[in-house]
């Protein structure tokens, strides 16, 4: 950790995670001093990993930090205790090292399976690289339409649904009977009045439930059956999984299990088997959560009860899978916890698996290359690759003078160099690409240097990312992030 944008990074994520390294072997400096909001004037000659590391942790004296001074590079290549910390790491950053530094650790980090963050600047430019074998994730918080199961009520719900009788309420009560009742009603009178099954319905057919709902209201525009009109988009369609979810279900890992398989792969193969059963129906475990609507206190608290029961004797089905599963792969019943357990039920409609390609495989190998040119980042990537060659031949990045040819003549030659290795790349990539000069001498006009501002946005996106893989909550970018604040550009691929 040697850049401004490692430090921001640190920064913005103390408040989630528990201890951290820090690899350095350079000195506090004064260049340091003025540019670095964590090291003081008085650390000046010091160790920067150790004066970091203090500063850091007086931010949240709950997070313990240490520093190594040794040179990254030398750092991966020793063995012994210190080569494990590596081993053992939830995350590894990596900020502004040279590529060879970059390319030794992904190969550590993905043999591994521990993921890990490339993070490069140029002046207003910055590029991370997000690399990780595989990434599960239960509690992905995505979005998704409300499982109310109207097309296909089970058993308490349809019994809670067939003891309203809509015909003997005032115009009181009806105004607080709740959405899924009146969708319910309206679905099965609509099916009646058609002699038909409600199932397969087509989007005309849905609008007609709509206007049925409508026509049903005690009077025009009652809230209630407006919430239900509007509803019915979203709840009168068939019953389907996530593709998110069917990928993972038919992932090669979820079919063969044995006592080395992870927890989540052990519940996906107990999934799959819920889903075959007669029980589920080819339905997912219910959450047991309902959105809010309008309705009585007594209605409503009924149906959450009933959609919470549902979601009990969903998990209690999905626990026996999972007993036999731990059986079949010689493992304790309780080697999945019940807590593990719990989440993986009210999460199951959510559940994703990322899988990135490694840092150490060229873009040209898959469609990486094709996805960053259709969001227009393929030649800021491209750049910063040739960047990474020209500094492998000249042992400087493009930008920094180390002759006593004039600045100007040295960005003129820099970046006639940079961008013939980009053009270069982008050839073998086998992608057709017109690298702009302008932003090639935007490139070397920065000196790769780091604006404080800057660091500080990508620190704050490179923070995110690295919550989201340490705690295996939210879904992180799946491999490549471009930002270029000068000309109003992110993109993730």
């Amino acid at each position: 950790m040697r850049s401004e944008t490692s430090i921001h990074t640190s920064a913005n994520r103390e408040i989630g995670v528990g201890q951290f390294v820090v690899v350095d072997d350079a000195l506090v400096s004064d260049s340091d001093i003025r540019t670095n909001f964590f090291v003081r004037a008085a650390d000046c000659g010091l160790s920067r990993a150790q004066a970091i590391v203090d500063n850091l942790c007086e931010m949240n004296p709950d997070v313990h930090g240490r520093a190594i001074a040794q040179a990254p590079a030398e750092f991966i290549r020793q063995s012994g205790p210190e080569s494990e910390l590596l081993d053992s790491a939830s995350l590894v950053l990596a900020c502004a090292q040279p590529e060879t530094v970059v390319q030794a650790l992904a190969a550590r980090c993905w043999g591994a399976n521990i993921p890990m963050i490339a993070v490069a600047n140029a002046g207003f430019i910055a590029e991370i690289r997000t690399a990780v074998r595989e990434h599960t994730i239960v509690e992905s918080h995505a979005s998704g339409r409300p499982d109310l199961r109207v097309m296909a009520p089970f058993t308490a719900l349809r019994e809670f649904a067939d003891s309203v009788d809509l015909d003997a309420l005032d115009s009181t009560d009806l105004a607080h009977v709740p959405l899924v009742v009146l969708l319910i009603k309206a679905v099965d009178r609509w099916a009646a009045a058609n002699n038909t099954k409600p199932s397969g319905l087509s989007l005309a057919q849905i609008a007609e439930i709509a206007v049925l709902l409508r026509q049903m209201a005690p009077t025009p525009g009652e809230e209630n059956f407006e919430e239900a009109a509007n509803a019915t988009n979203a709840n009168c369609t068939d019953y389907e999984i996530p593709d998110e979810v069917k990928a993972i279900l038919d992932d090669a890992a979820a079919k063969t299990i044995d006592a080395q398989t992870s927890n989540f792969w052990l519940l996906v193969n107990a999934l799959r088997r819920y889903l075959e059963s007669e029980y589920a129906q080819g339905m997912l475990p219910h959450s047991g959560a309902i959105p809010d609507m309008k309705a009585d206190t007594a209605s409503y608290v009924s149906l959450q009860r009933i959609y919470k029961q549902k979601a009990e004797s969903d998990k209690r089905q999905l626990r026996c899978h999972l007993h036999e599963v731990l059986h079949d792969a010689a493992l304790p019943t309780d080697h999945v916890s019940s807590e593990q357990l719990d989440a993986f039920c009210k999460n199951a409609s959510k559940l994703r698996l990322i899988r990135t390609h490694s840092l150490t495989q060229d873009i040209g190998e898959s469609s990486v290359a094709q996805d960053l040119q259709a969001e227009g980042a393929l030649s800021h990537y491209a750049l910063f690759r040739a960047a990474d060659k020209f500094a492998a031949k000249h042992g400087r990045c493009p930008g920094i003078a180390d002759t006593e040819t004039s600045m100007d003549e040295l960005c003129k030659q820099d970046t006639q160099e940079l961008l013939a290795m980009a053009h270069d790349l982008v050839s073998a990539w086998q992608v057709d690409e017109e690298i702009s000069s302008d932003l090639a001498a935007e490139f070397v006009r920065s000196g790769f240097m780091e604006l404080h501002n800057m660091s500080a946005v990508a620190g704050g996106v490179v923070a995110q990312e690295a919550i989201k893989l340490i705690t295996c909550q939210y879904v992180p970018h799946n491999g490549i992030c471009i930002i270029d604040t000068a000309n109003n550009l992110m993109v993730s691929c």
